[in-house]
């Protein structure tokens, strides 16, 4: 939700993006390209599916649906416009995500180490946070979006990771050119000339994280 709100070219942005479309089209049922008062709560609900599943009440804070409804519907016309709603939703998600974890980006120098620290153990909240941070710098590698990173975008994925602890002053393995050439042989463990996704997952929490002190 963090990099939904923050990029409109992110990934997240356009899964948040269609998730809210589906749920206003499915909300939408006599095709007249606006949601009604008689259709709101099947929007809000299909919104709200998402937040709950990780126990976030971000649309259950109390408002009585019609007020919500009038607050959206902007112009005042009776319906709401999915312009209407898109707004809407990504101006409160902005505020809301404020209460999230922080991110790896976001992290002091010491709460970082933690989070190294923490993400060697399996099911650990600190693993879960450090596999996102890891999918978060693949797909800024994987521009062609074909699953891999080549040879090419390999230096990319390796920058887009060291970026945040390099910023907080932690020490961090030697990645000269010759050895970021020897860590992707390394890290191909399949010989394909490309980098999937668990391994540079598995190669990285290895080999890098558990080294940055």
């Amino acid at each position: 939700m963090k990099r939904a709100v923050s990029s409109n070219v992110d990934d997240c942005y356009i899964e948040l993006y269609n998730l809210l479309l589906r749920s206003f089209v499915a909300a939408d049922v006599d095709f007249d390209g606006k949601v009604d008062g008689s259709e709101f709560d099947g929007m809000i609900e299909a919104a709200a599916a998402l937040p709950r599943k990780f126990d976030e009440k971000w649309w259950d804070d109390g408002q009585k649906r019609e007020d919500l409804f009038k607050t959206i519907d902007e112009n005042n016309d009776g319906a709401i416009s999915f312009d209407e709603w898109l707004a809407f939703v990504l101006k409160r998600y902005e505020e809301l995500v404020t209460a999230l974890p922080k991110t790896p980006e976001e992290m002091d120098k010491d709460s970082f180490l933690g989070l190294c620290r923490d993400a060697q153990t399996s099911g650990s909240d600190g693993a879960k946070t450090m596999y996102f941070f890891h999918w978060k710098s693949f797909q800024a590698a994987d521009a062609d979006r074909d699953g891999k990173v080549s040879g090419d975008e390999f230096d990319l994925m390796i920058n887009y990771l060291i970026d945040a602890p390099k910023k907080l002053g932690v020490s961090l393995p030697s990645l000269t050119g010759e050895e970021r050439k020897s860590m992707f042989t390394a890290m191909d463990a399949n010989g394909d000339g490309a980098i999937s996704f668990d391994e540079w997952l598995s190669f990285s929490m290895a080999n890098i994280i558990s080294k940055i002190h």
